[in-house]
């Protein structure tokens, strides 16, 4: 289990700055201003949300831990442990894929989650760019989906070892081949099919919600695509100025009227 932990950690914490290294020398959308400020801003955040996730993940491990005597779920099944495991890790993704679009869908959880869409300047330090409230929301609603499902802390772990470097891939700005984003979003959401997610457009940005797997995008309707994205605004319309993008007013923003 430590090794799951420290092998998480590693390939977010590395994942995250090699793409950051890379976006930095073959980025797609070329005209982002100072990235060092952009950056800094996004990571506050994610430093704020810190004082969630870590008390968080030590009460998901225990009440998983707990859990799984009541409620095997899938474990319950006499499947091959690794059949198991890949099927918790596909109800695990298929979950991720719906909250994310009830984020989208009801009103109350979009004014937390439009933090995350107003910035106008797509990256990968975006993909830790959620406001607290959601994250609380986030974190607590897994623990029932979970003990449902059956997962236990060793899933949860390695759902989110295979999980992250895929997140940060599909916000980053690295430009990659089209040949080859078109066949890797055949199985994961790649950078061009998630970039249509985070445009100005309510129609295009209501697409594209998939984790880890694309497939539930394709399964449920949700997939969109479109020719060209290079000159596509980014963001939220009025949401997205300067002086918008400051710790304090994004904290502050889906408490306004």
């Amino acid at each position: 289990m430590e090794k799951l932990h420290l092998l998480s950690f590693a390939t977010t914490l590395g994942g995250g700055v090699l793409l950051w290294l890379i976006e930095g020398v073959v980025p797609f959308f070329s005209a982002q201003a100072d990235r060092g400020r952009h950056a800094a801003l996004n990571l506050s955040l994610a430093a704020v949300n810190l004082a969630i996730l870590l008390p968080g993940s030590l009460l998901m491990a225990a009440f998983l831990e707990y859990s799984v005597r009541l409620w095997p779920g899938i474990r319950g099944f006499e499947l091959p442990i690794v059949a198991q495991t890949l099927l918790i890790l596909l109800l695990i993704d298929l979950w991720m894929y719906l909250w994310h679009r009830l984020n989208h869908t009801v009103d109350f959880f979009w004014r937390f989650h439009s933090v995350h869409h107003s910035d106008p300047a797509l990256d990968v330090t975006s993909s830790w760019r959620f406001h607290s409230v959601e994250i609380f929301f986030s974190e607590s609603l897994k623990l029932p989906v979970f003990a449902l499902i059956g997962a236990d802390i060793g899933d949860v772990l390695l759902y989110s070892m295979l999980m992250t470097p895929v997140i940060e891939f599909h916000h980053s700005n690295v430009s990659i081949p089209e040949a080859l984003d078109r066949a890797l979003r055949a199985v994961i959401p790649t950078p061009f099919m998630h970039r249509i997610h985070h445009s100005v457009l309510r129609s295009e940005h209501d697409s594209n919600y998939g984790s880890m797997l694309s497939v539930w995008d394709r399964l449920f309707g949700s997939y969109r695509m479109k020719t060209s994205i290079r000159n596509m605004p980014l963001g939220l319309e009025n949401e997205s100025a300067p002086d918008q993008q400051r710790l304090r007013a994004l904290l502050l923003r889906p408490f306004r009227n």
